[in-house]
C-alpha cells in the first residue's frame, strides 16, 4: 500500500515549491500534534512547540533530519512507515503530508510563527480515539461467570459443552497444565482410587507444591523476558551466569512470591533490597 501512496506525496510536495513554516506547517503542528507533543503532554518525550524540541526529538532521537524526509521520524510516522501512524487515531491528508515532506526537503527552516499551542484547556481527542478500548470505563458485566459467556456463545452457535471429563483425563489435564509433565501411573491409580470430595483439590495442592510447577510457569515469564543461555547474535557467546536469573524466576513461582514484590525486584531489586542476595 505504501508504494502506491508515496508517489502522491512526492507529486504533492513537488507542486508546493517553497513551503512556509508559519503559514503551512505551524498550523498543522498546532492543530494536529501539540495536543500530545507539547505543554503538559509530551508523549515519548517529544515537544513540537519549538525548533529545539523538534531537534531533540525525545527518547528516540531527532524528529526531523533537514533535507532528508525519509530519515525523519516525524515524516515516517505521518506516512505510516513507522507505527503507530500519527496523528494517533487519524491521518493527515496526502496534501498535508506533502507539505511536511516539502518543508523537510527544503531544510526544515523554523521561521517566526504564532505560539504553537493547542486550542482549549487540554488535549482534544477524536471520536475514534475516545472509543479506544483501553480508555473505556470498567463496567461489571451482566453475566456473572466465565461459563455464562461461554454458554451464551455456544447457544448462539447451537452447540453444547462436552460432558465432564473422567478422572484419568482430568488428572492428565491438570498435571500437564501445572507441571508440563504427564501424571505417573502411581499418581493416576491413587487419584482414581480416592473417592473423597476433596480428591481433586488434593491433586491441585500437590501439583502446586511440586518444584516442576515453578519450572513450568517460570518458563512463561522467561520467554517474555527473552531469557537465553547465549547471546544469540553473531558469535553467539555463552552467558556463564545467566542461570542465576532462571533459577530466581523458578524459585519466585515455587515460593509464591507476591507479584508486586517480584516486579519491584525486576526493576530495582538491588536498590530496594540491598541486603537480599536474591534481589
Amino acid at each position: 500500500m505504501l508504494k502506491l501512496v508515496f508517489p502522491v506525496f512526492f507529486a504533492a510536495s513537488a507542486a508546493f515549491g517553497q513551503v512556509s513554516f508559519s503559514k503551512d506547517i505551524a498550523p498543522l503542528i498546532a492543530g494536529k500534534c501539540v495536543q500530545c507533543h507539547g505543554g503538559t503532554s509530551q508523549m515519548s518525550g517529544l515537544d513540537l512547540r519549538t525548533a529545539e524540541g523538534l531537534a531533540a526529538g525525545g527518547k528516540h532521537g531527532a524528529a526531523v533530519v533537514a533535507g532528508k524526509p525519509e530519515e525523519s521520524r516525524l515524516y515516517r510516522h505521518l506516512t505510516g512507515q513507522v507505527q503507530p501512524q500519527m496523528p494517533f487515531g487519524t491521518r493527515l491528508s496526502d496534501g498535508q503530508i506533502g507539505l511536511f515532506k516539502s518543508w523537510i526537503e527544503s531544510g526544515a527552516k523554523w521561521e517566526a510563527a504564532p505560539a504553537l499551542t493547542s486550542s482549549g484547556a487540554g488535549p482534544a481527542f477524536t471520536p475514534m480515539q475516545k472509543r479506544y478500548w483501553f480508555f473505556q470505563p470498567i463496567a461489571k458485566p451482566s453475566m456473572g461467570s466465565v461459563d455464562a459467556f461461554l454458554n451464551a456463545k455456544l447457544a448462539e452457535k447451537k452447540i453444547r459443552m462436552n460432558g465432564k471429563a473422567d478422572k484419568v483425563t482430568l488428572l492428565r489435564r491438570a498435571t500437564l497444565d501445572l507441571t508440563g509433565l504427564p501424571p505417573t501411573p502411581e499418581e493416576t491409580q491413587a487419584f482414581v482410587a480416592d473417592g473423597s470430595p476433596e480428591a481433586f483439590a488434593k491433586v491441585v495442592d500437590r501439583l502446586l507444591a511440586s518444584p516442576h510447577y515453578g519450572e513450568r510457569w517460570g518458563k512463561m515469564w522467561l520467554d517474555v523476558a527473552r531469557y537465553a543461555d547465549s547471546n544469540g547474535f553473531k558469535a553467539d557467546e555463552f552467558r556463564p551466569n545467566i542461570w542465576r536469573y532462571r533459577d530466581y524466576v523458578v524459585q519466585a513461582f515455587n515460593s509464591d512470591k507476591p507479584y508486586d514484590r517480584f516486579i519491584r525486584e525486576q526493576i530495582a531489586g538491588d536498590e530496594m533490597y540491598p541486603g537480599n542476595l536474591e534481589a
